[in-house]
């Protein structure tokens, strides 16, 4: 069916079409164009819908993809230096000490730079 948005016409998918379109989605994030036509003709759409689908469900796994980096990030309880920069190479460590000033347990970033020691 196609319901009314404001000035356009979208496609309501069915449960088949959407199971469909992402199982083909699992197998490649890239349709080929002759896989394109022959899901639009299997599934009632036509191949411009079926283009515009998988364009749509990259962006959402673009968008899951860069939520899922950003929580263990906002999770730890460790803050990156102000310079946003941490160097660990060869045998280099880099230790890091934060201490809970303040109420709500953040560091400021200019205290921070102070409590960052490095080993050579």
């Amino acid at each position: 069916g196609k319901t009314r948005t404001k000035d356009k016409y979208r496609v309501v998918y069915t449960d088949h079409q959407r199971l469909e379109l992402e199982k083909e989605f699992h197998y490649s994030k890239y349709i080929t164009i002759r896989r394109k036509s022959e899901l639009a003709t299997t599934l009632g759409l036509s191949e411009r819908q079926v283009k515009i689908w998988f364009q749509n469900r990259r962006a959402k796994e673009r968008k899951i993809t860069k939520k899922k980096l950003q929580q263990p990030a906002s999770s730890s309880s460790t803050t990156p230096p102000a310079n946003g920069v941490l160097h660990g190479n060869g045998g280099n460590s880099v230790s890091m000490v934060t201490s809970s000033s303040g109420s709500n347990g953040l560091v400021s970033p200019s205290s921070l730079a102070l409590n960052i020691k490095e080993e050579y």
